[in-house]
């Protein structure tokens, strides 16, 4: 494991935003790792709180797509960890709710594990009461 530099991690996190805002979701996944694990810690049954590798990222992403137009991110607060290739990022995303056209607003809190400079393991905290 070898650590990292806040400006890798700050770029690495805004090129994920930042594609992630323009669906450009073949650019974002290049960010990752074939066998990256993400992770949804607080997302309520029956919806996975893990995903395994690169392609099941891609089918969630489509998944999303038909329920949550997200159209902006606030700019993220990046910690990098001391020794190691971990980093934290918290940013804020608006956007609406496709079922019913509400406000959708965000705080998201991110622990990205970094590995030959892709991404292996992402966990993603938000609060799934945002959603309803």
């Amino acid at each position: 494991m070898s650590a990292m530099s806040s400006e890798q991690a700050e770029q690495i996190i805004q090129l994920f935003l930042n594609r992630f805002i323009r669906k450009d979701y073949a650019a974002m996944l290049d960010l990752f790792d074939e066998d990256v694990i993400f992770e949804f810690p607080y997302v309520p049954n029956p919806s996975p709180k893990q995903l395994e590798g690169k392609t099941a990222l891609q089918q969630h992403l489509q998944m999303l797509d038909k329920i949550l137009a997200i159209t902006s991110f606030t700019t993220p607060i990046v910690n990098v960890s001391a020794d190691s290739p971990v980093f934290f990022a918290q940013f804020e995303g608006s956007g609406i709710l496709l079922a019913d056209g509400k406000t959708y607003e965000q705080q998201y809190i991110s622990v990205v594990e970094l590995r030959d400079d892709k991404i292996v393991r992402y966990q993603d905290y938000w609060n799934p009461l945002a959603m309803m």
